[in-house]
């Protein structure tokens, strides 16, 4: 049942590709600000799962969007501080444009 849910997948997708890339950050960003980012996506991930199990789900929903605007807040540092290339950011601002559109399709089904 989880698994069928495209913002599930869709996450889970995005930690696989966010995993080797914060590898890849200087020493110096990578056990800071690279933990802080895998560890929010995996939030991110769990809040899902949480929201799924429940009757009521537009409160836990709305945790899940907390959730994303703090990665979309440490990707965009993560750019700032040039730990991604172009490539990367462009691909990680399509992927979480696409996430916040599934949240928010989730969202109002629940409204």
């Amino acid at each position: 049942m989880l698994y069928d849910l495209k913002v599930f997948q869709k996450v889970q997708d995005f930690l696989l590709w966010i995993k080797p890339t914060v590898q890849r950050f200087a020493k110096v960003h990578k056990y800071s600000l690279g933990i802080q980012l895998e560890n929010e996506v995996i939030e991110l991930l769990k809040q899902i799962v949480r929201a799924n199990f429940k009757r009521d789900k537009k409160e836990t929903i709305e945790e899940c969007f907390i959730h994303y605007e703090i990665v979309k807040i440490l990707i965009r540092l993560s750019n700032d501080y040039k730990l991604l290339n172009i490539k990367q950011y462009k691909f990680a601002a399509k992927e979480l444009d696409e996430i916040g559109k599934l949240l928010g399709g989730w969202y109002k089904r629940f409204s």
